[in-house]
């Protein structure tokens, strides 16, 4: 193979990226004034910090399903967490 189709050699590495232990905005947020969510709501709240359950033990998989629930749960007007339009294809 020819070498002028690879990435030229560097003589030192790039510097590290840092990435954030968490992104906040990635988790959804309860709709306003809905009943579900906010029970939903709840329970991840619970879930995380373990007050409130009934061994007193967090539970990050039972509060992903509760974010799971809050961002999936049909609401009038639909809250999509996608854009409607299917995106352009360029050529």
């Amino acid at each position: 193979m020819n070498r002028s189709c690879f990435a030229p050699h560097r003589s030192c590495p790039e510097p590290p990226v840092d990435l954030p232990a968490q992104s906040p905005s990635l988790e959804p947020a309860p709709v306003q004034d809905c009943g579900v969510c906010a029970h939903a709501a709840a329970w991840r709240r619970a879930y995380r910090t373990g007050k409130g359950t009934a061994d007193g033990y967090t539970n990050h998989s039972a509060a992903l399903d509760c974010s799971l629930e809050i961002r999936n749960h049909p609401h009038e007007p639909r809250v999509p967490g996608l854009p409607l339009h299917t995106p352009a294809v360029r050529p």
